[in-house]
């Protein structure tokens, strides 16, 4: 290794003699070229080359007069011009013809000859300007510099004989090299390249591996995509001749029908039908395969009621009665829409739906899913004695009526989504006696998951207190009137029979003003019980320990509690007789008429809403105010003459029939209120700090920080007292 050092060591030490010797040669010929006439033939040998010029910045020059030459210096103005456009081949052209004549006698072509080799010089200074700027090489050039025209500078590198320029020689005459872009050498380190171009040679050398590589990361790719989206299933279902839809549940498929832009089903059986051994059982969901059907459910009409007590004492039903209808504006499964379960009953005794029935036309308008499922009533659905308790395990009875809107719930959680809803978007509306129902499953425990919001119009504020063991002993005289004494005998009664044996006493009607003998009064009959399975302890101690498990907004109308013998509007009340009736109730009693009186009008409007007050109203904001966070609103927008019980949930479902400007805008303010609940679970216009937590609904909403008069009757402990009870 030393040895091939030390000749490389040599070769170098000749070549750089050999550049010595040269140069010393081309600057003698470069002096003589000043004093005498070159060869013409030489000069028309270089004027017909194709020169190419060293840009100035190409070499490094200390000066013209360079210190460690071997010519002495002379004065600037004797100095001699020491550039000029030399060939390469040409110096060497001379040594190797000695016998060239040389024309000592400058003549006249001479001299412009000479003119033109300074203007060369000048220009060898000023024209390769330009090729400091990157500029297409010259195809046939780039190979060798000295083939390809003649260098414009006196001191150059000479390419040895491997063509690798010597920068030795040139720091020796006190030059230093630029090398330029196109004169990069053999042994020359190669420029570092881009990591995107080294990735792209290492693929196109292992190809193969590379592709294969690729489809195992397709195929991967496609099964997480498979199995996180799931079977694939149709965006929409088509029609089945221009009228009928069809969709599944876990039961089956069921067929609907177009209605109004709509889509409904009715009908749809939720839950084992209630009868014969399952009479006064809770509700059974659909779960065994002989529970359902063959072939496609036709949900075309509506079904039949169950057993129920209308206002005019009329009394229709049957027990088969578990079902409900879901009206939808499509089905589809991209885009599920927020679902509303409806629950309306006057009394829970009867009247029911009332006035809570919704349509497809209401479903495509309000872009929701409705629901309304059909439960049990009066003694079926919420009778509560010793034998049956006795005949389950555990011992339990009662709650009947509760069981089947759980069971209805569960339905709607397991089969929503193949009606264009959104599960985890149900709203639970409980209107009168189906928002007493609502507000007691707010915080039970088997209702927990099946929905994330509840709305109570007029419900009740009387929520059950008694004991599954006290409710068996006041229901006692239920059960000598039909003679029976165990379950067996109970569930063989004619259900007409059962329903004439009810005393009127449990019939609840829409009380007036308190009566004086109501004071002492304790065996007001309560349907629902604490039956320890569905309802374990009272609702305000659930809230109190636990908060409300859900979003809640309650709410009412001004005139909430008519009696049956005020609800024909031809009914007409003098000032005496409102005077007179509040007299001679407990208010009279206990001396409270006369201030009675001055907070509210002598006129039927103003007896009304004193009796709303004190049945309703009141005892409702007293259960709002358990909470920081429930709205409460108060609609005091009549409807013709008064704000009827129902007209808020009228306005709500457009059953609302508004004639007058004022009217259509209450409508419109109480749509937008509830839409708004419903789809983004909030109240636009409640008060985040509290404050203002009444909301009083007429042309407009209007935040208020109490309503009129609740606060002397709370005081006066005729609230919640007093309160309506279901």
């Amino acid at each position: 290794m030393s040895q091939q050092t030390d000749q490389d060591q040599d070769k170098s030490m000749d070549k750089k003699e050999i550049a010595e010797e040269e140069r010393e040669k081309m600057l003698n010929e470069e002096n003589t070229k000043h004093i005498g006439a070159a060869p013409a033939s030489d000069l028309e040998s270089e004027e017909q080359k194709p020169k190419k010029k060293i840009p100035i910045g190409g070499i490094k020059m200390p000066g013209f007069c360079r210190t460690k030459s071997k010519e002495p210096c002379k004065d600037d103005e004797a100095k001699p011009a020491e550039v000029a456009e030399v060939e390469p081949t040409a110096v060497n052209k001379d040594a190797e013809n000695p016998g060239t004549e040389k024309p000592s006698t400058p003549s006249k072509d001479t001299k412009e000859k000479e003119k033109e080799g300074r203007k060369g010089i000048l220009d060898a200074i000023r024209l390769p300007l330009v090729s400091v700027f990157p500029r297409k090489k010259n195809k046939e050039g780039d190979a060798e510099l000295g083939t390809t025209g003649a260098v414009g500078l006196a001191s150059v590198e000479t390419p040895d004989d491997t063509g690798v320029e010597k920068s030795a020689a040139g720091a020796d005459d006190g030059m230093e090299t630029v090398r330029l872009d196109g004169d990069a050498t053999d042994d020359a380190a190669p420029s570092k390249q881009h990591p995107l171009v080294v990735c792209l040679s290492a693929a196109r050398r292992n190809l193969f591996v590379v592709v294969a590589t690729l489809c195992i990361l397709l195929a991967v790719i496609i099964i997480i995509c498979v199995a996180c989206v799931g079977p694939r299933r149709n965006v929409s279902q088509q029609l089945k001749d221009g009228k009928y839809i069809e969709t599944i549940t876990s039961c089956g498929p069921v067929e609907g029908v177009l209605e109004d832009g709509g889509f409904a089903f009715r009908g749809i059986p939720y839950a084992v039908p209630p009868v014969n051994q399952e009479r006064w059982r809770p509700a059974q969901p659909l779960r065994r395969i002989e529970h359902c059907w063959e072939g496609t459910y036709l949900a075309h009409n509506s079904s039949e009621m169950c057993w129920q007590r209308e206002t005019s004492g009329r009394v229709d039903g049957v027990e088969d009665c578990l079902f409900l209808d879901v009206f939808t504006p499509h089905v589809k499964y991209d885009s599920p829409l927020p679902v509303v379960v409806m629950i309306g009953a006057e009394t829970l005794t009867g009247a029911s739906p009332g006035v809570m029935q919704p349509s497809a036309k209401l479903a495509r308008v309000r872009d929701m899913v409705f629901v309304r499922p059909n439960f049990r009533l009066g003694v079926f659905g919420f009778l509560a004695v010793e034998p049956l308790s006795r005949s389950t395990h555990p011992p339990t009875s009662g709650n009947y009526g509760l069981s089947d809107i759980i069971a209805a719930l569960e339905w709607v959680q397991l089969n929503i989504d193949h009606f264009g809803g959104d599960k985890k978007s149900v709203t639970l509306w409980g209107h009168r006696a189906g928002g007493t129902l609502v507000t007691t499953l707010v915080g039970a425990r088997k209702a927990k998951g099946l929905f994330s919001r509840a709305w109570v119009s007029s419900g009740s504020a009387i929520f059950p207190g008694r004991s599954l063991k006290e409710s068996e002993e006041l229901n006692k005289a239920y059960l000598n009137s039909l003679h029976c004494s165990d379950a067996s005998c109970l569930r063989k009664q004619n259900s007409e029979d059962l329903m004439d044996a009810v005393p009127e006493s449990w019939q609840h009607g829409t009380p007036g003003l308190p009566e004086p003998r109501e004071y002492m009064a304790n065996g007001t009959h309560e349907w629902l019980v604490l039956d320890g399975v569905i309802l374990q302890e009272h609702v305000g101690q659930i809230w109190a320990r636990d908060g409300l498990p859900v979003k809640l907004v309650i709410g009412t109308t001004a005139q909430s509690a008519i009696p049956a013998r005020y609800m024909n509007p031809n009914v007409t009340l003098e000032k005496h007789q409102v005077e007179e009736v509040i007299r001679e109730s407990l208010l009279g009693t206990i001396g409270l008429a006369d201030e009675a009186l001055r907070r509210y009008n002598a006129t039927k409007k103003g007896l009304l809403s004193l009796i709303s007050d004190i049945r309703v109203i009141c005892p409702l904001l007293t259960v709002a105010r358990q909470q920081e966070h429930i709205p409460f609103y108060v609609v005091t927008q009549p409807r013709g003459e008064l704000a009827d019980p129902d007209s808020d949930a009228a306005a709500i479902l457009g059953s609302y029939a508004a004639r007058t400007p004022e009217e259509k805008r209450h409508v419109s303010a109480m749509q937008q209120l509830f839409n708004h609940y419903v789809w983004h679970g909030e109240v636009a216009q409640e008060d985040p700090k509290g404050a203002k937590r009444v909301l009083i609904v007429d042309q407009d909403i209007l935040p208020e920080t109490d309503y009129p008069n609740c606060d002397f009757w709370i005081k006066k402990n005729i609230v919640p007292n007093y309160a309506k009870v279901e």
